[in-house]
């Protein structure tokens, strides 16, 4: 393990699990709330590297879903959205425009931003302690809540080992538009039934009418402080969407970029203490005291 991948880890180790809900329901909101092009390019750089830290096996899978999405998401744009000024090519059913490519880039990011944010979630929170968490106050929304989250990682795997699946039935390599919408076809169809199942799983159970009790979560100091900024995080960029002024955009670059490596920061800031000061000061031969002296 490396040392960024043990600063993320000790993250993991010194907050409890509503901390860690917050923190990425704070990446999921800045996800959505932002769609700037330097802002979201700032905020997918974060989520990759975070990504890359918390769940590198299946990264490339993910990796070439979003290239896919963008490209799909930005064309679907150009098509649809055909406003604006500077004209820049034209034919008899397609006008693009500067204003239409700036958009089509901007929503393409957006929204992969947005499954990054679903890939970090899927990594850091086990399902059972986001519907602790919702179900004690929204036991009405946390099933919906949780099929939601888990959706595109699963599509992402269903698309993925349904192209494996048809790569060894058929001998010769198939491609097209006419393929990739049966495989397309093929995976909604087994997410949307693999998801109602799942529901009526849980519903069957009793979840639904259940009452769930979270359980003692104990709250330290470094807990405190991470909600506190986190609170004071979302309430900041809720302000700054409805005003304008011309710092906005690297303010909320660079505000939003720490926000979604906290973990690396929390770490890191836990690493120094430990090298500097704790491994210096305590008298203990644990394991741990002797690795940072």
């Amino acid at each position: 393990m490396t040392i960024i991948n043990q600063l993320v880890f000790n993250f993991q180790k010194r907050t409890n699990s509503l901390t860690a809900f917050i923190y990425l329901v704070n990446v999921v909101l800045i996800a959505l709330l932002f769609n700037k092009p330097l802002i979201s390019l700032s905020t997918l750089f974060a989520l990759l590297i975070m990504s890359f830290l918390v769940k590198r096996e299946n990264i490339l899978k993910y990796l070439r879903f979003s290239i896919v999405i963008f490209i799909v998401t930005f064309l679907f744009n150009l098509v649809l959205n055909q406003r604006g000024t500077h004209l820049l090519w034209e034919l008899s059913f397609l006008r693009i425009t500067q204003e239409s490519l700036l958009n089509g880039v901007t929503f393409g990011l957006s929204f992969v931003n947005l499954l990054w944010a679903f890939y970090l979630y899927d990594a850091l929170v086990r399902v059972k302690t986001v519907f602790e968490l919702l179900s004690s106050v929204f036991q009405s929304i946390a099933i919906i809540f949780i099929l939601t989250i888990q959706f595109i990682p699963r599509i992402v795997q269903l698309y993925t080992e349904t192209k494996i699946l048809r790569l060894f039935r058929v001998s010769q390599k198939q491609s097209g538009v006419k393929y990739t919408i049966n495989l397309t076809e093929n995976v909604l169809n087994k997410a949307i039934a693999n998801f109602m199942n799942v529901s009526d799983t849980l519903i069957l159970r009793g979840f639904h009418n259940r009452k769930k009790k979270l359980g003692k979560v104990e709250f330290q100091k470094l807990d405190g402080i991470i909600l506190g900024i986190l609170f004071i995080a979302i309430i900041f960029n809720l302000v700054l969407t409805t005003i304008q002024f011309p710092q906005k955009e690297i303010i909320l670059m660079v505000t939003n970029f720490c926000l979604i490596i906290l973990p690396i920061l929390v770490g890191g800031m836990d690493y120094l203490w430990w090298k500097f000061y704790g491994s210096k000061t305590t008298a203990s031969n644990i394991i741990t005291a002797k690795n940072y002296r």
